[in-house]
């Protein structure tokens, strides 16, 4: 019994012992391992730090937002500063070929304007307001010199007023529909009394029915020129050369490609946004006030009749007409898809000058033209503004030359 208490003590202890041999075992590989993740650990950390440290470092490359605002807005004011010096510098040299009661002295009044508060230079008359003869443009009819602006009435001739304007000018014309444009001329230039049809109730009629006739037998009148394709005529076309369609249909094409712009009458406003746009100018420099604006005493009235006999007796000018209105539209369309909205912003601006500059509902007439009454509280660029071309050529003359001529009061 004591053998067998003794066996089994014994064997327990080895068991235990052999129990605790594994225990130590296990423990000494869990120390191993244990250890081993700590190295791993600590050669993690060691590599966080120093990708932190890279980081850090990059991040220090890194401009803030507010610099990098600051960054982006310089380079689109250098961007735009760029743009503007190569792609839209304004042009200041300009020659607007003056047509006859085509809203020109409108535009002239414009170019007049700007001009002249940018101390610009203007090949003008030597005396008068207009440059205009009988003949083609002659350099001798301004003073020798180089000029930045020609604006008033003058006969087309490129060579000649090449010599008198700066390189790089720009050159533009404005007309207007034929069947009432001689309308016009008909009644501003009082050419019933002329033609002998000052009894008549409507002398533009009479001479519309049979134009011929009255072309024919008044032919040292004056301003006749202006009753049969007077655009065609301003811009250079002899009368015999008119009854030629295809000496006209040639000297279309070569005014389209002389001219940098033709503006229509019939779309004023339109056309002054393409001026605008051309010229790299702002809103603000085709601001205008009307000019030349014919009396109701010398208006008549047309029916579809008188326009389709006016259309067919100056036919030259209806087709000079109706191709460049076609190109006043295509240039329209490449204008951009702002175009509705600038000429919004533009005829608003109209009517914030029209009150600005003008006594309200006053309307003066010089059984001519009519004309607005200055507003003398308004803005001070309304005086030129409200200036007419006769005025304003002198005060041009003398601002150049100083010639102490009488001035006109407004």
């Amino acid at each position: 019994m004591g053998l067998i208490n003794t066996r089994n003590t014994v064997g327990k202890m080895v068991s235990l012992g052999r129990n605790r041999n594994w225990l130590v075992c296990g423990i000494s590989l869990l120390c191993v391992i244990l250890y081993f993740n700590k190295q791993e650990d600590i050669h993690n950390d060691v590599l966080k730090i120093d990708v932190i440290k890279i980081e850090d470092q990059k991040m220090e490359n890194i401009p803030s937002k507010a610099a990098r605002s600051s960054s982006i807005n310089k380079e689109n004011k250098m961007y735009t500063a760029k743009q503007q010096y190569e792609v839209c510098k304004p042009k200041q040299q300009i020659l607007f070929l003056k047509t006859h009661k085509t809203g020109s002295s409108t535009l002239t009044s414009i170019l007049q304007v700007y001009g002249f508060l940018r101390n610009l230079t203007f090949a003008v008359p030597k005396t008068g307001a207009q440059i205009l003869s009988r003949g083609f443009f002659k350099t001798k009819q301004v003073r020798p010199g180089k000029y930045d602006m020609l604006v008033n009435h003058a006969r087309y001739s490129r060579t000649e007023m090449e010599k008198v304007m700066k390189p790089n000018t720009t050159y533009i014309t404005i007309i207007r529909d034929p069947s009432t444009q001689i309308e016009s001329n008909f009644g501003y230039f009082r050419l019933s009394g002329k033609f002998k049809l000052g009894n008549m109730s409507n002398p533009f009629q009479t001479f519309a029915e049979n134009p011929s006739y009255y072309w024919t037998r008044y032919r040292k009148t004056s301003f006749r020129d202006y009753m049969k394709n007077p655009n065609l005529y301003d811009l250079g076309l002899t009368e015999y050369q008119q009854e030629d369609r295809d000496v006209v249909e040639k000297f279309i094409a070569k005014i389209a490609k002389e001219f940098d712009l033709v503006l229509i009458q019939e779309y004023f406003n339109e056309s002054l946004l393409l001026l605008k746009k051309l010229m790299c100018w702002e809103m603000d420099d085709i601001l205008y006030l009307s000019k030349g604006k014919r009396s109701k005493k010398i208006r008549f009235d047309i029916d579809q009749s008188l326009r389709e006999s006016i259309r067919k007796w100056s036919w030259g000018d209806v087709l000079l007409y109706d191709h460049f209105n076609k190109t006043l539209w295509s240039k329209i369309r490449d204008y951009g898809p702002s175009f509705q909205a600038d000429l919004a912003e533009l005829e608003l601006n109209l009517n914030r000058i029209l009150h600005n500059c003008t006594v309200p509902d006053v309307v003066l007439d010089n059984r001519r033209e009519t004309y607005f009454k200055l507003n003398k509280k308004g803005a001070p660029k309304c005086t030129h503004m409200i200036r007419n071309d006769l005025k304003f050529t002198k005060l041009i003359r003398i601002a150049q030359y100083g010639e102490e001529e009488k001035q006109d009061k407004l």
